[in-house]
């Protein structure tokens, strides 16, 4: 029996490594990393949230809404990650994406305007960390295979290394040397992603969207060389056609276009806008609406912390070896247990339900994100991939900026944040449904992507 587990256990080690290659688990490393940094970023500044709200004199809602900026930066800017890449490198890219993240959040320490600090942090560091995550996401996309939900899992950990080591790191430094201080060291831990950047090979040496592109028949370029040349003649202006024609094409616009596009963009956004609300908002919902101490809510966010660990550690395994239930259930239910977070949550007063509840919680969410990245690969195919991610996080940015200040300005008015997680709960609720009729959708219609690589093979 136990040789038996033990040389299953090392099989399927050994295949995970092999699936995706040297590269394929570098741009593992490179996603962990970008997790973290980018987490760090958000989660730093909510967790020194209150100790802004002070320091700049103004209300909680404009201030998390300064870190929904931030957020929002990095989820903008990452409709341009694929372009640069295939003009650049990936290499290139997420080095200087590193430079510019760690050394804009230095920056960032020594300004005294909440006002210039947001626009530092929104332009260089949001954006550069967003552009590496969508590229590190897509290269994982490109290299695994049979291994990429276990891929994606282990990235994810970088999420929860970020809650397990570095949130009660940061409550140290702001006890120790003040919000700047804090500041300038997350700085200098995001300059880690340089260093993972210059490990990663250039993509174009890869050449795995070429093997996975299908070619055109003659009709299809028949039809391209028409679209070419029509658009000048049907509406008299070439230049604007060319510009229209080379925004779709850069961009993949034609995406929106999809109807199973539209359902992962809308749990994407619900998924985003209520984790990075709770991110934002959790500290002063712990200390100053439930009472309880700044030690107590890294307590909180540390069992969140191990769920995640334990979840992303677990699920590729455990994916791979359930095949009778399908990616999509698999996501409709760990959507649920985030809207009953959510809905639980504003009712708990007592230490240990609300540690067990995060500890579920983390679960929920890593499981959630993993499976967003398996089915959007299954549905958008690895061409596409890039440009699915970058526009999903175009989206939702835009989503943070109308929407993140929301649960920071009814706690102004109310005092209480019951009628905001109540509201996140609803909302999460929803994504349960949408993921439910994506697979039922992805059932009886394919998408083209997969119907491709099937005929492939």
């Amino acid at each position: 029996m136990k040789p038996g587990c033990f040389e299953r256990v090392m099989h399927f080690s050994i295949d995970t490594l092999q699936d995706g290659g040297l590269h394929g688990w570098i741009a593992v490393l490179g996603l962990f990393t970008s997790k973290v940094v980018w987490n760090i970023l958000v989660k730093g500044l909510g967790m020194m949230l209150p100790t802004l709200q002070e320091q700049f004199h103004t209300s909680t809602w404009l201030i998390g809404w300064m870190v929904a900026f931030v957020n929002a930066g990095g989820c903008f800017t990452g409709i341009l990650a694929t372009p640069l890449k295939e003009r650049f490198g990936a290499r290139t890219v997420v080095t200087v994406s590193g430079l510019v993240a760690g050394i804009s959040m230095i920056t960032a320490s020594f300004l005294s305007s909440v006002y210039v600090m947001t626009f530092i942090l929104t332009v260089f560091a949001g954006s550069a960390v967003g552009i590496s995550f969508v590229i590190t996401k897509h290269l994982i996309g490109s290299y695994f295979n049979k291994s990429v939900t276990t891929a994606y899992g282990v990235a994810g950990l970088g999420s929860s290394a970020t809650f397990l080591a570095v949130v009660p790191a940061i409550q140290l430094f702001l006890y120790i040397y003040g919000w700047r201080g804090t500041m300038l060291l997350l700085g200098a831990l995001s300059l880690h992603l340089a260093l993972v950047g210059a490990l990663m090979k250039p993509s174009a040496d890869s050449g795995s969207q070429d093997v996975y592109e299908a070619a055109l028949t003659d009709e299809e370029q028949l039809d391209t060389e028409v679209d070419k040349v029509a658009p000048s003649n049907r509406f008299g202006c070439s230049c604007f056609a060319k510009v229209f024609s080379l925004t779709k094409d850069t961009f993949q616009l034609e995406l929106f276009s999809s109807i199973s596009f539209w359902l992962v963009l809308f749990v994407f956004i619900v998924m985003e806008l209520t984790y990075c609300a709770w991110l934002i908002y959790y500290v002063q919902y712990t200390t100053v609406s439930k009472g309880f101490t700044l030690e107590d809510a890294s307590h909180f966010v540390v069992a969140y912390g191990i769920g995640r660990t334990i979840a992303s550690i677990v699920i590729g395994p455990l994916f791979q070896a359930v095949q009778v239930v399908s990616a999509y259930v698999w996501l409709a239910a760990s959507l649920l247990l985030c809207a009953i977070y959510y809905a639980v949550d504003p009712w708990l007063t007592s230490y240990w339900p609300i540690v067990a509840n995060t500890f579920f919680y983390g679960n929920a969410l890593s499981i959630a994100f993993i499976l967003v990245d398996v089915v959007s690969k299954k549905i958008f195919g690895r061409e596409r991939l890039g440009h699915a991610v970058g526009l999903m996080g175009l989206s939702s940015s835009v989503a943070s900026l109308l929407l993140l200040y929301f649960p920071g300005l009814i706690y102004d008015l109310t005092g209480d944040y019951t009628v905001a997680f109540s509201l996140m709960a609803g909302a999460q609720s929803l994504t349960v449904f949408a993921a439910l009729g994506l697979g039922w959708r992805q059932k009886d219609h394919p998408s083209s992507s997969e119907a491709s690589q099937l005929g492939t093979t």
